[in-house]
Parts: C-alpha cells; sequence; structure tokens
C-alpha cells in the first residue's frame, strides 16, 4: 500500500486578524494595565487575610495564651479566611486574567505576520496597481538600476517600491543579488516590525504574570520557579 509522501512544507499562520501597529501598541498597554491591577486586588485581598491572622493572635494573647499559640491561632484563622476569599474572588479575579489572556490569543497572527522585516516589507502593496506597475518595471532591470531603485526607496520611505525590489531580488540568486533584502527590510520597516514585537511580548508577559500573581494567591505561598522563568523571559525581552 502507498505511503502519502511526508509535508514538509512550513505550517500556515495561525487564525485570527493581522492587527494594526498602533491597535497592538495600545493593546499591550492595556494588557499590562489589567495585569497591574490584578496584583492590587490581589494584595488588597492578601492584606484583609492578614488582618484577620493579625486579629486572632492579639485575641489569644488578651485571653493570655502562649506566644506560640498565638501564633498558631493566627495561622488558623489565616488559612480558614484564605479559603474564604479565594471562593468568593474567584469571578472577579478570573475576569482580569481571562482579558489579559484573550490580548495574547489576538495577537498570535500578528506575532507570526512580524516575525520579520523582510516578511513585513513583504506585503506591502500587495495586489495594488501601484505594486504591479513598479514590479513590471523592475523586470529586467541591471544592478544598477536595482541599487538606484533601492536607495530611492530608502530615502523616500517607500515601502511598495520596496517590497517590489524584494520580490525581484527573491527570484535572483542569493549570490547574484546587488543588495541585501534583510537590509533593504531593516531599513524600511525595521523599527515598525520592533514595536509590534515588543508590544506582542509584552501582552504575552503581562498574561504570565498575571497567572502567577493569581497562582501564588490561590496557594497561600510563592512559587520561585514561575518567578525565575517569568523573570528571565523579562530579561531576555
Amino acid at each position: 500500500m502507498n505511503q502519502p509522501a511526508p509535508d514538509n512544507h512550513s505550517p500556515l499562520p495561525p487564525p485570527g486578524k493581522l492587527i494594526a501597529t498602533a491597535e497592538v501598541i495600545s493593546l499591550a498597554e492595556h494588557a499590562a494595565k489589567r495585569a497591574e491591577k490584578l496584583g492590587t486586588v490581589i494584595a488588597g485581598l492578601e492584606a484583609g487575610i492578614a488582618k484577620r491572622g493579625e486579629e486572632a493572635a492579639a485575641s489569644a494573647a488578651a485571653a493570655g495564651f502562649a506566644p506560640e499559640d498565638q501564633q498558631s491561632a493566627a495561622r488558623k484563622v489565616a488559612a480558614k479566611a484564605r479559603a474564604e476569599v479565594v471562593t468568593n474572588s474567584e469571578d472577579a479575579r478570573w475576569g482580569y486574567i481571562r482579558e489579559v489572556n484573550a490580548a495574547a490569543e489576538s495577537v498570535a497572527l500578528t506575532a507570526a505576520l512580524f516575525a520579520s522585516p523582510q516578511a513585513v516589507l513583504a506585503r506591502a502593496g500587495l495586489g495594488t496597481p501601484e505594486r504591479t506597475h513598479y514590479q513590471t518595471q523592475l523586470e529586467g532591470s541591471g544592478i544598477v538600476q536595482i541599487k538606484n531603485m533601492a536607495a530611492l526607496a530608502v530615502a523616500t520611505n517607500n515601502k511598495v517600491l520596496g517590497a517590489a525590489i524584494m520580490a525581484v531580488l527573491d527570484r535572483m540568486p542569493r549570490r547574484e543579488r546587488p543588495i541585501s533584502t534583510a537590509e533593504l527590510a531593516e531599513r524600511l520597516v525595521g523599527e515598525e516590525t520592533r514595536q509590534v514585537q515588543d508590544a506582542i511580548t509584552r501582552i504575552k508577559l503581562a498574561a504570565q504574570s498575571a497567572i502567577n500573581i493569581n497562582r501564588e494567591f490561590t496557594a497561600g505561598k510563592v512559587r520561585p520557579l514561575d518567578r525565575v522563568k517569568l523573570a528571565l523571559n523579562k530579561k531576555e525581552a
């Protein structure tokens, strides 16, 4: 029986929509604020739990109990208070988490399409008469003309012309290309690409931060490994 040939093609980008640069940056700011707000809410809840433990210890002290008994009373009351507060605040806390997670999920396609400046430049003017006109003019152009047109594209920030040049260069053997497509894309859309990549990273970090804060709150203890992973991700970013 014949076996199907293996599919060596790259996977398609994730489903979703391509989000504009300004919208991604705004979304990153919103996600960071919501994660920060969750932290503030949880800090308030922790303060309330701690206060109930302190009140239990104070009551035990007033009743003449030994210090170790006072501490034991504080721990028991605080543990009971945490269980109650965790249950009562679950909907509110998860409201923030779902909001930040939704932001992270919404930029999956944008992240794939902004993987590099070349990927961004390749889309400029795609399907427009302007790009078709440029590519038609550039077909069969010599090295000097391609260099001159590339210089013009950079000088005038003409991304559509740059995309047309890159399309022509991509059909040439790599060693015969008069200019680097990576350098051309970097000059035309490098800054925009980095802005989007940075915003997406901040959205993902906000989502992970919200999850970590909530996990520590529900567990009532620090999770060192989660903190180290988040710190490393922030350092890389």
